[in-house]
């Protein structure tokens, strides 16, 4: 695979992000969120659907009145009523999508081939004629017939879009086929390509990755890998590693899109996970004794990035897989020096207490097993019941 040094993430967050169930932003979250992803360095927001009403409008008219340096776009199906929606928005630039798979044009848009590509001819032309840029999502491109993709793309760019969405709408692409067919596609039109995947299977972000190398314009993503079902592909985690593994100038800050994630948890009302990759609050938390001996020894021995550029720091704690390397260090930064006999006896008690409590122990139960050397507190019935 090769690689490439620029490449445009655009963010969907305030779109298919809100797609989330139960998420809903407030005209004043999404302005405040796209005002924090255009400082972040997004050069392209989608920010809505226009359609929705009244509330949607309020969040256009708020996001564009920032005046901020990032595109924002709005999002619409092929249909009259949307495009209208579309215009009152005040937005320039819209994302017209439409079905390409067949099982979608035939039981959802109750349609054929043909007349989606008599659509998008229609819609992409009306558009244009009403002052906007038009990039076309080809919703459910994964599972479409590829001679029928290939002329809804060839149809697409005749009408004067600018770019094509390849969209992954129910994220059954692996990593390879993402490759394979981005790769494909790159070679028969000259029009922008995007990706946009889903994480059903767990592969948006590998699969952002894959299009990446394959050549694509542009990824579609959101903050904490929010979306409809499992999510879409994650903005912090493609962002982070085409910058820190791969070299890339995508433009972006990376304390401050970290920082943004967790206003976007906040609005939203999703709490991130401990263990979640780039934003989890243990993932520079070391238990394992082999671990830690390593990190004492050099950081770059377990950890894939330095924890400062999120504004963090590694950090350990002792439990029932911890040597006695780890049990000397943690005492010794409490100001305890243990000898040798000591600290192999105090991790014997570390252990019964982590097996016995599911948790570690606490500042002043380590002090507590100094003192005491054959006993260790008992779990609360709480802790009992978990």
């Amino acid at each position: 695979m090769g690689t490439r040094q620029k490449i445009l993430l655009a963010d969907t967050t305030l779109r298919d992000g809100e797609q989330t169930p139960g998420v809903a932003f407030s005209p004043n979250q999404k302005a405040l969120i796209a005002k924090r992803l255009a400082q972040c360095g997004l050069r392209e927001i989608e920010a809505g659907t226009p359609s929705i009403g009244k509330v949607e409008m309020e969040a256009f008219d708020k996001i564009l009145s920032l005046g901020l340096s990032a595109r924002v776009m709005a999002w619409g199906r092929m249909t009259e009523e949307d495009l209208k929606a579309v215009k009152l928005s005040g937005a320039t630039t819209v994302n017209l999508s439409i079905p390409l798979s067949d099982i979608q044009i035939s039981t959802k848009l109750q349609t054929t081939r043909s007349s989606v590509l008599e659509k998008i001819k229609k819609y992409v032309s009306k558009a244009k004629d009403m002052g906007l840029e038009v990039a076309v999502g080809g919703e459910d491109a994964s599972r479409a017939d590829e001679h029928f993709l290939m002329d809804a793309i060839e149809v697409s760019q005749q009408s004067g879009a600018f770019r094509f969405r390849y969209a992954d709408t129910v994220g059954i692409l692996d990593p390879i086929q993402t490759y394979k067919i981005i790769s494909k596609l790159k070679k028969i039109t000259p029009l922008l390509l995007e990706f946009h995947g889903h994480d059903d299977f767990g592969m948006a972000t590998a699969n952002s990755i894959a299009a990446w190398h394959a050549g694509v314009d542009s990824l579609s993503l959101t903050a904490c890998g929010l979306g409809e079902r499992a999510g879409n592909g994650s903005l912090e985690e493609v962002a982070f590693f085409l910058s820190l593994r791969e070299n890339v100038d995508s433009g972006i800050d990376l304390k401050a899109l970290f920082s943004l994630c967790f206003l976007v948890a906040r609005f939203s009302g999703r709490k991130i996970p401990r263990w979640k990759s780039i934003l989890g609050k243990d993932i520079f938390l070391h238990e394992s004794g082999i671990h830690v001996d390593g990190i004492l020894k050099n950081p770059r021995n377990y950890e894939p990035f330095n924890p400062t550029i999120i504004g963090r720091k590694h950090r350990f704690i002792l439990g029932k897989h911890s040597g006695r390397k780890s049990v000397l260090w943690t005492y010794e930064k409490l100001g305890i020096l243990l000898s040798e006999e000591q600290a192999k006896r105090i991790l014997d008690q570390i252990r019964d207490f982590a097996i016995n409590n599911k948790r570690t122990p606490s500042k002043e139960q380590l002090i507590g097993f100094v003192d005491t050397p054959k006993a260790f507190p008992s779990a609360s019935p709480i802790e009992k019941s978990c």
